[in-house]
């Protein structure tokens, strides 16, 4: 089987808590861990940016699923392509949470997130860039302020 990635980007449910993000990343974690699904989840308030790594097969079935969580609605695809090797193999569901009470300026992060709004496609190493941007724009200790 090939192994893919998909990134997309969505529009939260207005009035989204932080326990409905909470929620997200435990039953995510949970089924990624067992389906062998890695990857990264941005939020910054008003959008979700994602990117997942699998099976291709594991993907079709997931895809639909998370088109039809009603956490979220405008879900437009940015990317399927097969990949050789994992880029986010750390991480069975990795989130930066942009929208935490921190007292740390995230406003350049949420302005790459604008940036991708806008976009219809992503190039594989463009996507992997932005996400991974996520992954080390901040010092270990503002991180895991960032990081659910």
């Amino acid at each position: 089987m090939a192994l893919t990635t998909l990134a997309y980007i969505s529009e939260a449910r207005p009035g989204l808590l932080l326990k409905d993000l909470k929620q997200i990343l435990r039953r995510s974690r949970e089924k990624n861990h067992r389906h062998g699904v890695t990857g990264y989840l941005v939020f910054d308030g008003t959008y979700f940016a994602q990117i997942l790594e699998a099976e291709e097969a594991v993907l079709d079935v997931l895809l639909p699923t998370i088109v039809a969580d009603d956490r979220h609605e405008d879900l437009r695809l940015l990317l399927w392509e097969p990949i050789i090797e994992r880029n986010f193999g750390d991480w069975c569901m990795g989130c930066a949470n942009l929208a935490a009470p921190v007292h740390l300026d995230t406003s350049e992060l949420r302005g790459l997130i604008r940036d991708v709004v806008g976009q219809r496609s992503l190039s594989l190493p463009d996507a992997v860039d932005f996400f991974q941007l996520f992954v080390s724009f901040r010092t270990p200790q503002q991180a895991a302020l960032l990081t659910l």
